[in-house]
């Protein structure tokens, strides 16, 4: 098809189309009926979008033909012919082109055997603009019908099924390309920037298959708790505050090897060693301690620019425990006390004189309180609160607590749902970017893979 062709046909339809609708447009808003001009609009510029693409979509595959046969056997690929492929359009609009097929790749070979669609990065015969909106609207809304109704809301014609598919295929293509090499921008860094590291665990129901099978010929599967784990990297300000200029960086995984895998990938890309300091906050899990610093230090980070930090309310969780229970002859006012005493104490970063005090006041204690004291001895260094404080450091650790909440348990711990675990696992990756503010980066990015 010639340009001259397209030309022609786009034109015809913009007189067809459009131009015989405008008095019945002026009609309509004459009468006071705006809602139903903007809706006859809106379609007309869908139906306009459709015609130009389809034509200028056809025309270029045409012409990028020979190109691509070239680099495809330059790229080892033998036996290559024209086959015909469909492609999904932002509207949702199907069309159908053809492309060169390789036959015979080499071995090794990555991505798709059509080269046009390798080009235009296409995943699951969607084009970049249409997996832009659907993944956008199934990572945002909290299920698949509702990213259903609301494509179909603005134009997007798909049905439930293929939006899963779609979503399910892109989140797959974000796995194996590698996060890290999908959400960042070019040259971004954390070079001379004040660091936070948090990570924590949130909770997802799964379906667990059984070898069993229900009366219909159905695997019976049960539907355990898992906890995802997640991680945040974010800036912060000379004040001590997020820095909001700055977009933060979530990831998570299931097992926490893998998620300190990807926690290190995302670091070396953003040069963490070149960062002014790095604040690691966190609860008191050791999974967390024995990974975070050891995995700095082996990116070169250097200690004196680390500092660990046990968030202030989790601590003072365990110190309103050693307070309640406290032995009978400690009565409530002096209980009081104590609290106050000990909260004053935390805060002042002398979590050792509590942990004299409980020793003393508990002369015969449980394993639990027992517990409960060595935990505040064994983590003092990670609680000088007023050092913190005073140099405008993080004290709690309220940036992971959104984020699990956020990104995990409002879309992916709805009642009643069970994921396939290797499933919701690759979907997080599109909650998270959408969450960070990096929704655009990623699509930018994998639409430029090949």
């Amino acid at each position: 098809m010639s340009s001259l062709t397209t030309q022609v046909k786009v034109s015809n339809f913009i007189e067809s189309s459009l131009f015989s609708q405008i008095s019945t447009w002026q009609k309509l808003l004459k009468e006071g009926n705006l809602y139903e001009f903007e809706n006859q609009i809106s379609c007309c510029m869908g139906d306009l979008q459709n015609e130009i693409s389809e034509c200028l979509v056809k025309e270029a595959a045409e012409d990028m033909y020979l190109p691509l046969t070239k680099r495809g056997r330059q790229e080892g690929g033998r036996k290559i012919e024209m086959r015909s492929c469909t492609i999904r359009l932002a509207s949702g609009h199907s069309v159908k082109v053809a492309s060169p097929y390789v036959k015979q790749p080499k071995e090794g070979w990555q991505g798709s055997r059509h080269l046009l669609v390798r080009h235009w990065g296409i995943i699951a015969g969607a084009s970049p603009g249409l997996y832009d909106k659907v993944g956008y609207c199934a990572a945002l809304g909290p299920s698949y019908d509702v990213a259903y109704q609301t494509l179909s809301k603005f134009g997007v014609q798909m049905c439930v099924s293929s939006v899963r598919q779609l979503t399910n295929q892109m989140a797959c293509f974000c796995y194996d390309q590698g996060e890290a090499n999908l959400m960042l921008s070019d040259g971004e860094n954390l070079a001379g920037k004040r660091v936070v590291i948090s990570t924590d665990g949130g909770r997802t129901r799964i379906r667990d298959y059984t070898d069993e099978l229900t009366q219909s010929g159905y695997k019976k599967y049960e539907t355990p708790w898992c906890e995802p784990k997640l991680f945040v990297i974010d800036v912060l300000d000379q004040a001590g505050q997020i820095d909001r200029k700055e977009l933060p960086v979530y990831g998570c995984r299931f097992d926490k090897e893998d998620v300190f895998e990807l926690l290190e990938g995302y670091l070396k890309k953003l040069k963490i060693d070149q960062a002014k300091e790095v604040q690691i906050i966190a609860d008191g899990a050791p999974w967390i301690w024995n990974h975070i610093q050891p995995m700095l230090l082996n990116l070169n980070v250097k200690a004196d620019r680390i500092t660990q930090t046990l968030d202030y309310y989790h601590a003072s969780g365990y110190v309103y425990q050693l307070v309640e229970q406290m032995p009978k002859r400690i009565n409530k006012q002096q209980r009081k006390c104590y609290l106050a005493q000990f909260k004053d104490w935390l805060w002042q970063g002398k979590s050792d004189l509590i942990v004299q005090e409980c020793r003393a006041i508990y002369q015969r204690c449980s394993q639990e309180v027992k517990r409960w004291i060595e935990y505040l001895d064994k983590h003092q260094s990670k609680m000088q609160y007023a050092d913190f404080k005073k140099d405008k450091l993080m004290c709690g650790s309220g940036i992971i607590e959104s984020a699990i909440r956020r990104i995990i348990n409002l879309r992916f711990k709805n009642a009643a749902t069970f994921w396939d675990k290797e499933t919701v696992e690759r979907l997080f990756c599109l909650r998270a970017a959408l969450l960070a503010g990096r929704w655009n980066n990623l699509i930018h990015n994998i639409a430029n893979v090949n």
